[in-house]
């Protein structure tokens, strides 16, 4: 029978747990002392091992598999951004609804569902979470393309950030199951470069497929009517995600590992509430990572929502031409933060550096500041892309080094829930802040739509001391607790 926990046993049960797993876990003397961490446990409630790890081909091929999903999932979210012209005309739209699609419409859902999905990927089957959500969400791309006004597409966009709100959560649960924690970096990274290649792949793809439909007459589709290039595009760009959906639906998940258990066994059951009451003990550590991934989000956001149009409007490219140099500048960059970055992290956490992954992550706050600030207003668009790829460069520096850190302090039953929070946030500030921030800047401020390399950079300007700032005390913060 399955023992119900108070909220007081449960804290100890979670104060007992670190105490046997310091080295994996590690947790400060003045956090284990708190009020509702001291209370007595009874001996028979206490952190039981998982199973073995699966075999490394079955571990990286499953972290190949959840790597193609996350970067398809980049690509649905993002392909709309190469598109904002040609959407803007033809449903005769304002830069501030146009940001609400790139940004609010996906944001919105994304961060709704986000809580409850990663409780689901707490408790439930996780493969089957990620296959549903990804369904949902190639279903939704494609439905954007039948969109005929500005409501039909926004509730398509809310589809598709409640669908890809079911992946990272499990996905990352899934990957740290796979691995030991030692062994947990190149995993990581490797799933979290699928930003980058994502991200490129809607450029250089999105470019291409524009680019081929663009030169075709507009298409009559039986039951639907005549499509528009960019709505063509969509539903070309919908349908592959379907297909490794399935092949994932073949799959088998790893055992818990790391897990809170009872006397019997069975696993103990966290609630949400408890879950913001252990963010909270430990804001000193959560806070600054919460706060600094929240600034970058909104980096992240503005940059790639806006980046095509302002190469559009002030440098006179196409659409091909700024999504193929944009996309190859994701392609190289990122993947190579994160394989520098990751490796950093491990080198300064290897020489006894409790704030190795942090000071990494540090680091890559610092590269991106020049590219924030020359970017949007260089007038040679040629010399101004060197700048650009600072951003993806330093962005990967800090996710793959930020999310190991999470990982590393938070145990199996909170670890869906922890990293759904931390993308609340993340989506909250990032989607709101930075494609509509720049929209605002533009439509009510300077009043001119050529002014947007300047919107760009106020808000960049905001943003760039806050990372730096909450990234050292990041580093800190790890070093002063020994984590």
């Amino acid at each position: 029978m399955q023992i119900k926990l108070s909220t007081a046993l449960r804290y100890a049960c979670i104060t007992e747990f670190f105490t046997d797993w310091r080295v994996a876990f590690p947790v400060p003397d003045y956090i284990l002392r708190s009020k509702k961490m001291t209370r007595q446990v009874p001996e028979e409630v206490r952190s039981a091992e998982g199973d073995e790890y699966p075999s490394p081909f079955r571990a990286w091929g499953m972290v190949v598999l959840l790597t193609i999903a996350y970067a398809i999932s980049f690509v649905d979210r993002q392909i709309i951004n190469l598109m904002v012209e040609p959407i803007k005309a033809d449903l005769q739209l304002s830069d501030t609804q146009i940001s609400l699609l790139l940004g609010f419409a996906f944001g919105l859902f994304y961060t709704i569902m986000g809580i409850p999905l990663g409780r689901a990927a707490d408790k439930y089957n996780r493969r089957n979470l990620i296959v549903g959500g990804m369904t949902l969400w190639c279903l939704m791309t494609a439905a954007s393309g039948l969109a005929r006004n500005f409501t039909q597409l926004f509730i398509a966009r809310l589809g598709i950030g409640a669908g890809e709100a079911a992946l990272s959560p499990a996905a990352l649960s899934v990957i740290s199951d796979s691995f030991p924690p030692e062994k947990r970096t190149s995993p990581i990274g490797f799933y979290n470069s699928a930003i980058y290649i994502g991200s490129g792949l809607a450029m250089l793809l999105g470019g291409a497929i524009i680019q081929l439909v663009s030169s075709a007459p507009p298409f009559d589709a039986p039951f639907i009517g005549e499509l528009l290039p960019w709505q063509t595009t969509f539903i070309i760009v919908g349908v592959p995600g379907l297909i490794v959906a399935f092949i994932i639906a073949l799959t088998q998940e790893p055992s818990r590992k790391d897990v809170l258990r009872e006397q019997d066994g069975d696993a103990t059951e966290l609630s949400f509430p408890d879950v913001v009451r252990y963010v909270w003990i430990r804001k000193g550590i959560y806070g600054p990572i919460f706060v600094g991934m929240a600034v970058v989000a909104v980096v992240n956001f503005m940059f790639l929502a806006w980046i095509p149009t302002l190469y559009i409007r002030l440098h006179s490219w196409d659409v091909s031409s700024i999504g193929y140099a944009f996309g190859t500048i994701l392609l190289i960059f990122g993947p190579l933060g994160i394989a520098l970055g990751g490796r950093l992290g491990d080198y300064y956490a290897l020489r006894g550096d409790a704030g190795g992954h942090t000071k990494a992550a540090y680091a890559g706050s610092l590269f991106m500041v020049p590219g924030m600030l020359l970017t949007p207003i260089f007038p040679n668009a040629t010399v101004a892309l060197v700048g650009l790829a600072l951003i993806p460069f330093g962005m990967a520096f800090i996710t793959v080094n930020i999310v190991t850190a999470i990982l590393r302090v938070t145990p199996n039953q909170l670890r869906g829930q922890v990293y759904a929070v931390l993308l609340m946030v993340m989506t909250m500030a990032g989607s709101t802040l930075g494609p509509t921030g720049v929209a605002l800047i533009t439509d009510y401020v300077f009043k001119d739509e050529m002014m947007i390399g300047y919107s760009m950079l106020t808000v960049a300007i905001g943003t760039a001391f806050f990372s730096n700032f909450a990234f050292y005390r990041c580093m800190r913060t790890f070093r002063e607790l020994k984590l």
